[in-house]
């Protein structure tokens, strides 16, 4: 009996909802910014190590949560203009977070879940978790 794996296309979407690249890794530096990219290793062992069934299929409800929310917000670009739709009145903005924004935040709420699960670090220097983590940096020693 073989112990159950997440597939190819399974671990490309986990390093996506968590910020990683899913190109080839860069260098050390880019544009000036440290990649922290050393980091993916912990991802893909943490992916690779993977034996028990439970956890798997946690990890694909956590994933499927993260494809729905994107799906969300990707069908929130045609109606970001809209105040009233029927009887349904979209928040607007001057009331706090847009329709779009809460969208976001439930992504970084499965996203850190997923992480959780895993083990692992969110991508520090991505775009969507930014002011989320750290991202490393030096820690002053006296």
């Amino acid at each position: 009996m073989t112990a159950p794996t997440l597939t190819a296309r399974e671990k490309e979407r986990c390093r996506y909802h968590l910020g990683y690249q899913t190109a080839a890794f860069a260098a050390s530096m880019s544009m000036g910014q440290p990649r922290p990219i050393q980091t993916i290793f912990l991802v893909e062992q943490a992916m690779n190590l993977l034996t028990d069934a439970n956890s798997i299929d946690r990890i694909r409800k956590i994933l499927g949560n993260l494809d729905e929310i994107e799906t969300k917000l990707e069908a929130a670009l045609c109606s970001l203009q809209a105040e009233q739709v029927g009887n349904i009145k979209l928040r607007s903005a001057d009331q706090g977070k847009t329709y779009p924004d809460l969208l976001e935040r439930e992504y970084v709420r499965w996203a850190q879940r997923l992480a959780d699960v895993l083990g692992v670090p969110l991508y520090a220097f991505s775009a969507r978790f930014s002011g989320l983590t750290s991202g490393g940096g030096s820690i002053p020693v006296r």
